[in-house]
């Protein structure tokens, strides 16, 4: 078998808006969250090889844990497992290179997107055995937000997240991010929030009326919103330093993105988003980016 190779982009994704209604009955939050892609990408060099088993390669920006239990690998071994169950029995396995340039554990969604780019990729290397719909269950498998990484460039998210109603793509606009380089875990985050801020105080599951009242709401009312930034802000002040700092210079476009502590502001020049970056690093520290919002699918037929 002659080794084929794919060469994939994996983007950032910012959180416009995050809404936690209350908890769901299985433990996990009920939300609404407005995600855009950026154009700050990782990239992952996939071949298939002759050999059996899995095989990842690393660069870039630090990742903690073993390589085996990377996203990326999981995602490639359940591909592997579900064209098997199809009866395709394919031979060999894969190799990865991964380049990390996302902040890692920053509320910007790099390891979903590289679960969600390798499993495209590596369903393209085999020729396309799975079906869109069978993607998205083992994407869904894991984690909420992969499943995001294989659609348009804009979606809301409901329930934990994971179901995912297309938008229209965004109006393009500057993204100028601020990270403290902190590494704030997301359970952290969702255990120090405060139930009382809920809207439902019971165990709720919306019903899709109920979902669709809701974003239209959300969306109508064009606002940045985070429920998880407040208790992200009490785990990490610097993080309120940040927001603080870019929401005097361009009030009502700065929000925490995710459970964080990566902040946003959007903008229309990228000239003055770069002024801005310099001097955010000048005073706070941290790491700068300026980006643009994607406006066309990144994978052909979304």
């Amino acid at each position: 078998m002659a080794s084929s190779t794919i060469y994939l982009r994996s983007p950032a994704k910012i959180n416009v808006s995050l809404v936690v209604l209350g908890k769901r009955p299985d433990g996990y939050h009920e939300l609404l969250t407005e995600m855009i892609m950026i154009d700050l990408f990782d990239e992952i060099v996939l071949e298939r090889t002759k050999d059996a088993g899995i095989h990842l390669r690393m660069s870039g920006r630090p990742i903690d844990g073993e390589p085996d239990d990377n996203l990326v690998v999981r995602a490639l071994a359940r591909t592997l497992q579900a064209v098997s169950k199809k009866g395709k029995n394919p031979s060999g396995g894969f190799a990865a290179d991964l380049t990390k340039r996302i902040p890692v554990g920053a509320g910007l969604g790099g390891g979903s997107s590289n679960a969600a780019l390798a499993l495209w990729g590596a369903n393209r290397l085999l020729d396309s055995p799975l079906s869109r719909e069978e993607l998205l269950e083992i994407a869904r498998g894991l984690g909420a937000d992969v499943p995001f990484f294989l659609g348009p460039p804009r979606a809301m998210g409901v329930g934990r997240g994971d179901i995912l109603l297309p938008l229209a793509p965004p109006d393009p606009f500057v993204v100028l991010l601020w990270n403290p380089e902190i590494t704030l875990p997301t359970e952290m985050v969702y255990k120090a929030l405060d139930p009382s801020s809920f809207e439902f105080r019971d165990a709720i599951e919306l019903t899709e009326n109920e979902r669709s009242n809701r974003i239209g709401s959300l969306l109508k009312s064009g606002g940045l919103i985070n429920s998880l930034e407040s208790p992200a802000i009490g785990l990490c002040p610097q993080i309120g330093k940040g927001v603080e700092f870019l929401a005097k210079i361009t009030p009502g476009n700065v929000r925490m993105t995710g459970s964080g502590p990566t902040v946003f502001a959007r903008l229309s020049s990228r000239t003055e988003a770069l002024k801005i970056s310099r001097k955010m690093t000048a005073e706070l520290g941290g790491w700068t980016g300026v980006f643009n919002v994607l406006t066309e699918p990144l994978l052909p037929n979304q």
